[in-house]
């Protein structure tokens, strides 16, 4: 249900004190100092202990309405903030929205309802004093088949849910072009918002996200999005035998840096661009950024918590939700011994074999990790250690990632605080150790085989008409047009597919990083394993590219590439079942996957600045159809 406006939190809004302010360049009004916000003062929020956790383990139906309301992010005495989330059933509208919990070949039928409506745009504050949406770029509207002036005051904000990691048909996959509006309005490759997910697949930590063309970067820092437990019998056999932690030892965890206005807002860029030389002059209003970097933390909504635990085995379910950053986590104590290590126990969308120690664990925005952490030490053969002690899990992922600035040990350094009792409860779990069979019902990963020859492609950071950093995606196939100008290289989201595995083929992607940043790449529809990395030399040449609004563009393409030193296997950790992965700087990454599921997916950075500004491709399984 939606949330009514007045309630609590808008109470509690209007009677805290606004925030000092400072000044930012990429923000026409001043902002939150972050420095202000206090740190461990606010419980973390526990989706299962709020009742935010919807069994649909034996399949069914839900509706899940995306809607707006008002919670507190900054901690009590502090305004509370406007957000967008999801409703589950008849639960209430929450940012993060509400757990979904659902069993392997269980179906589940969900009815996507879009009910941000200008109304609630109006009262939120979000649009249009605050509006952010840069129309230059290409987004929903601007793709609309007919020539009505479809805006959102008129439509409400469109929107798609996908759901991140799922094996789902292509007409249920919450494509960029499948977004609907709460009035009717609908993008290109509309097909319906009731989708059906067969949920043939491993047990694994799926999450769902807003997914419209142009606009997702909005949507998400506005609150859409939340997670997807899939479980099986696998899963199963480990909990009953005590081998993974459970119950109200199992916790969902999303990370998601933010900013904020005075006033408790969210606050997101909304400067002009300035008009560089050579280049189109900027045609005025919010421009769109590169990437995105807020200095405040939020875990599961709530701004640098703290979660109470004791010294004991706990499951915690890791999500990147941010849009540019990635972390480097590690948890130290308040001397800043080293604390417990992370177990990975899995990735992505599945359970590795055994489970895999760390002490740093890397994560980019749409990675999941599957971890255990173990307060009392014994994991880590120091048993007793932390009972009592308060840690600290810190960040040290520089931004961009991986050359950026460096963090701010008080501010994007620090994620949150985990505060270990000194008794414990429940059942004792058997210790992991590096040995574990994680996967005794369904068998050990395959090694897979490919059937077809390796596609090779690229990722590359141009310029678009404007002059702004436009980051693309493309192909390397040697192959010039009659003029002699690149005929493979980068491409735009318009153009014709390049991208077109046959149904049930098993492919190599070979997919070089010529940019100066790492991007998390991700595939819909294929969980897909990281063979190796290798680092490349290449020249580039300089290739145009149209638009959809027909202007020209700065792309590029890669000649004489050529290979150095030997292959690297990926990290243990990342070794298992991915959807999701960091592509290095000058490196080239090469994946493997079946795709055995027929018509229309995308492949794209997860970086959501990114893939809002054209680095995003569709792909197509088996005979693209011959259209009209």
């Amino acid at each position: 249900m939606l949330v009514p406006w007045k309630w609590s939190g808008e109470r509690a809004s209007a009677q805290a004190a606004l925030l000092p302010s400072i000044v930012d360049p990429l923000y026409t009004a001043p902002i939150a100092d972050p420095v202000a916000i206090p740190k461990f003062v606010n419980p973390m929020p526990v989706v299962k202990d709020l009742g935010l956790r919807k069994d649909l383990t034996g399949g069914g139906m839900v509706n899940v309405t995306m809607g707006a309301t008002t919670q507190n992010l900054l901690g009590a005495g502090l305004p509370s903030t406007p957000v967008w989330g999801y409703a589950v059933g008849n639960g209430p509208v929450t940012y993060p929205g509400a757990t979904i919990v659902a069993k392997r070949g269980n179906a589940v039928t969900v009815n996507w309802i879009n009910g941000l409506g200008y109304d609630y745009l109006l009262k939120q504050g979000l649009l249009p004093t605050q509006d952010v949406i840069d129309r230059t770029l290409h987004w929903t509207f601007s793709s609309h088949l007919t020539p009505a002036p479809y805006t959102i005051s008129s439509e409400g904000v469109p929107a798609v849910a996908h759901q991140h990691g799922g094996r789902s048909d292509s007409e249920h996959d919450g494509l960029p072009e499948q977004w609907f509006t709460p009035s009717g309005a609908t993008g290109h490759h509309y097909f319906s918002s009731t989708y059906v997910y067969d949920l043939n697949q491993e047990a694994a930590t799926l999450w769902y996200h807003d997914h419209a063309l142009g606009i997702t970067r909005l949507n998400v820092y506005a609150g859409l999005a939340g997670f997807w437990f899939l479980r099986d019998d696998n899963e199963d056999l480990l909990i009953n035998n005590n081998l993974i932690p459970s119950g109200d030892f199992e916790a969902e965890i999303v990370i998601q840096d933010r900013m904020f206005y005075p006033d408790g807002r969210l606050a997101y860029p909304d400067a002009p661009w300035v008009s560089l030389a050579g280049f189109d002059p900027w045609v005025g209003g919010p421009s769109h950024q590169p990437e995105l970097f807020g200095q405040v933390m939020l875990v599961n909504g709530k701004a640098w918590p703290f979660h109470n635990v004791e010294p004991r085995q706990y499951r915690f379910r890791l999500l990147n939700g941010s849009d540019s950053r990635f972390y480097v986590l590690d948890i130290k104590t308040a001397s800043g011994v080293a604390g417990p290590n992370f177990w990975v126990i899995g990735n992505d969308v599945g359970l590795l074999n055994a489970p895999v120690p760390v002490n740093k664990l890397t994560i980019g925005p749409g990675e999941r990790y599957d971890v255990v952490v173990d307060f009392s030490g014994t994991l880590d053969g120091m048993p007793g250690a932390f009972a009592g002690q308060a840690l600290t899990v810190r960040n040290n992922g520089r931004s961009p990632f991986p050359r950026g600035a460096t963090v701010n040990p008080n501010l994007d350094g620090t994620i949150m605080q985990f505060r270990v009792g000194t008794t414990t409860s429940g059942g004792a779990i058997t210790p992991l150790t590096a040995t574990t069979n994680l996967r005794p019902v369904s068998g050990s990963i395959p090694a897979l085989t490919p059937t077809a020859p390796a596609r090779k492609l690229m990722l590359f950071e141009a310029m678009d008409h404007f002059g702004r950093l436009q980051p693309l995606l493309g192909t390397i196939t040697g192959a010039n047009n009659p003029d002699g100008t690149p005929a493979d290289g980068t491409f735009l989201w318009d153009d014709p597919i390049t991208e077109n595995p046959a149904l049930n083929s098993t492919e190599i992607w070979e997919i070089h990083n010529a940019t100066v940043d790492a991007h998390p790449i991700h595939l819909h529809l294929v969980k897909f394993q990281i063979l190796n990395r290798q680092k490349y030399t290449a020249t580039v040449v300089s290739k145009q590219n149209v638009d959809h609004d027909g202007n020209i563009t700065m792309g590029g393409a890669l000649r004489n590439v050529k290979y150095k030193g030997q292959p690297k296997g990926p990290d243990a950790y990342e070794a298992g079942w991915k959807d999701t992965a960091i592509m290095y700087p000058g490196e080239v990454t090469r994946i493997i996957a079946t795709f055995d599921k027929p018509r229309r997916y995308v492949w794209h950075c997860h970086i959501l600045s990114h893939e809002d500004h054209e680095m995003m491709r569709p792909y197509y399984v088996g005979t693209i159809p011959t259209l009209p």
